[in-house]
């Protein structure tokens, strides 16, 4: 698990505006990050301790259910300010999850919500990570992108936002739920290696919302899309969180890390359009509509951390189903599961996955 930053003020999406708190008192500036698979949907209150949780301070990462599909991750030890958080829906059922707010004060505590197809708050099984670290080698980048309604382009919060390369993000809002975004850390590896990273999206918002992400141009700087959906697939204003790794981990961190970037849509069969992986080129299994298994060589490591992100704008998207490792081939594995965003029946499309120990 891993480190956190200064608040600059406790955020929370409540219906559908932002919330400042008081101010927080300040704490230590700590470099952090940390993960954790959340597999007690029903339980009130536990400590994650089946091995698939991470905390870079050596704290507790500590779940609390709220309510029907509310919970708490809270990261024991990682306070200070800034990063990103992330989440996704674990399992095989359709389905997703939003962060609804994070805030800092001895810890980092990341507010989640899930929701079933319908759009209605559900128990669930999810994984979530955050991260406010900096890189030295490599390429990262991180952003909460909190103005859904902006007229025009704009920079995201300081406080909030990071790019290895020192140039800050713009972003700009084109119609409902429609945003054109640059991230120099991706366009400055243009034109080789800008596939060979991972991006990942998340909706950040206290309703039932998704937002999917892809590459949109090809050209540098290189344009990137983000759209948002409710639960019916129709086009909706939001915030949402991004973050760009590339031959880092999604925590900005080198341990034993892959990613692969998987084209779907239209295409059969599926093929790796971009990866990074020490062990060498992954693979992929299309097993059924909607569903895959994508295998890393050489990285095969027991516990760890999966997590995958849609590669389309037009309202599907993803989750992890499962992962573990194949101790005969060293590789390993990760299923994931696709739907479309109408129906929520399993549909094939673009996706990047992502694991690391």
């Amino acid at each position: 698990m891993r480190t956190r930053l200064l608040a600059l003020a406790a955020v929370a999406a409540l219906g559908g505006g932002l919330v400042l708190a008081a101010p927080l008192p300040a704490y230590a500036v700590v470099a952090a990050d940390g993960y954790v698979w959340a597999n007690q949907p029903s339980t009130a209150n536990y400590i994650a301790a089946t091995g698939y949780e991470y905390n870079s301070t050596g704290g507790d990462v500590e779940i609390t259910r709220s309510g029907t599909g509310r919970y708490r991750v809270q990261f024991h030890g990682m306070g200070g300010s800034g990063g990103v958080a992330h989440v996704r829906r674990y399992g095989s059922g359709a389905g997703f999850c939003t962060v609804s707010s994070w805030s800092h004060d001895t810890d980092v505590n990341v507010y989640i919500r899930c929701f079933d197809a319908a759009g209605v708050l559900a128990d669930a099984l999810f994984v979530a990570h955050f991260t406010n670290r900096t890189v030295v080698g490599g390429h990262f980048a991180y952003f909460w992108a909190n103005q859904p309604g902006a007229a025009g382009p704009y920079a995201p919060a300081a406080g909030y936002a990071y790019d290895s390369t020192g140039v800050p993000t713009q972003i700009q809002r084109l119609g409902a739920g429609d945003y054109l975004v640059y991230v120099n850390a991706l366009s400055d590896l243009y034109p080789d290696d800008h596939n060979d990273g991972h991006l990942q999206v998340t909706a950040y918002n206290s309703a039932a919302v998704q937002c999917g992400m892809r590459v949109a141009g090809d050209e540098n700087p290189t344009p990137l899309t983000v759209r948002c959906f409710d639960a019916a697939g129709n086009p909706t204003d939001s915030r949402f969180t991004v973050s760009y790794s590339h031959e880092v981990s999604v925590l900005a961190a080198t341990p034993a890390r892959g990613n692969a970037y998987i084209r779907s849509h239209f295409v059969d069969p599926p093929y790796v359009a971009g990866w990074w992986n020490e062990g060498g080129e992954p693979t992929v299994t299309h097993v059924a509509t909607g569903r895959y298994q994508v295998r890393f060589p050489a990285l095969a490591t027991p516990f760890g951390y999966a997590t995958v992100s849609s590669q389309e704008v037009n309202g599907d998207y993803c989750h992890v189903s499962s992962w573990q490792r194949n101790v005969v081939t060293a590789e390993q594995l990760v299923n994931v599961r696709c739907y479309d965003g109408v129906t929520h029946v399993p549909a094939d499309q673009d996706f990047g996955v992502a694991f690391s120990s």
